[in-house]
C-alpha cells in the first residue's frame, strides 16, 4: 500500500513538472502536436502506478523524453513557419460577408444546428445578423457581427471613458501574495500600512485585490461580512 502510494507521488510530481515546463495553454487550445504529447504522458504515466513490476525510470524516461521534442517540435515550429501547417490546423471561415460557406461547413463535419448553437451563445440570436464567422486553429467559433447588429463603442458614441487599472490578489486568506503585489509595484510594508490605516488585521480578511494606483477592495471573511460583499477605497 505504501509502495503504490510512493510511486503515485513521484509521477504525479514528476508529471506536473513535466506539463509546467509545456507551458499553460488550456486543452482546448493545444495544437495537434501538444495533444498527442500530452495523451501519450498521461498513459506513460499510469503505467507504473497500476503494475508495481514497471520500474517508475520506464515512464520517466519517456516523459522526459517527450518533453524534450515537445520544446523541440515548438522551437522549430516558430523559426520555420512553412511547417506548422503539416501539423497545425488553420482557421476556417464558415461565413464571409454574410454568406454561409456550405462548403466549408461539409469540410468541418458541421451541423447547422451546430453553427447556430455557437452563434446563439455569443449573443446573436439570427444567423442574419452574422457579418463573419471563422472557426480557429484551437476549435474555437468566433463570431463578427453585422454593422448595425454590432454594440458601438464609446468612441462612436463619443463618450470619453477612463482606463481602469487592472486588480490583482494581493492577499488571500491572510496570507500575503508576493507575485501580486510585485505586479502593482508595491511591498508587504505597504499592505501592512494600508490595511492598518483602514482599521483591518489579516486574520479578519478573506481576499484583498489592489492596483497599481492605490485602490485597495477588502473582502471581509464570512462571519463579519459585510452587506454589500466588500469594501473599495
Amino acid at each position: 500500500m505504501i509502495t503504490i502510494f510512493i510511486r503515485t507521488l513521484v509521477i504525479y510530481l514528476a508529471l506536473n513538472a513535466v506539463m509546467r515546463l509545456m507551458g499553460k495553454r488550456q486543452i482546448g487550445e493545444l495544437e495537434v502536436t501538444d495533444l498527442v504529447t500530452t495523451l501519450l504522458i498521461s498513459e506513460i504515466a499510469a503505467l507504473p502506478i497500476t503494475d508495481q513490476d514497471i520500474p517508475i525510470a520506464y515512464a520517466l524516461i519517456p516523459m522526459v523524453t517527450l518533453l524534450i521534442l515537445e520544446v523541440l517540435s515548438s522551437m522549430i515550429l516558430i523559426r520555420f513557419p512553412k511547417f506548422k501547417a503539416l501539423v497545425s490546423a488553420r482557421p476556417t471561415v464558415i461565413i464571409r460577408n454574410g454568406r454561409l460557406n456550405q462548403k466549408a461547413m461539409l469540410s468541418l463535419r458541421i451541423s447547422m444546428e451546430e453553427l447556430m448553437s455557437e452563434i446563439r451563445q455569443q449573443g446573436y440570436p439570427d444567423l442574419a445578423q452574422v457579418q463573419h464567422a471563422i472557426l480557429e486553429k484551437n476549435g474555437k467559433l468566433t463570431v463578427l457581427p453585422k454593422a448595425r447588429f454590432a454594440q458601438p463603442t464609446n468612441e462612436q458614441l463619443g463618450v470619453k471613458a477612463k482606463d481602469e487599472p487592472l486588480m490583482h490578489v494581493v492577499m488571500c486568506n491572510g496570507v500575503c501574495n508576493a507575485p501580486g503585489l510585485k505586479l502593482i509595484g508595491k511591498d508587504r510594508r505597504w499592505l501592512e500600512q494600508e490595511l492598518a490605516r483602514r482599521g483591518y488585521s489579516a486574520d479578519r480578511l478573506f481576499c484583498v485585490t489592489a492596483n497599481d494606483a492605490g485602490q485597495i477592495f477588502l473582502i471581509p471573511k464570512q462571519e463579519i461580512q459585510q452587506t454589500d460583499g466588500g469594501n473599495r477605497s
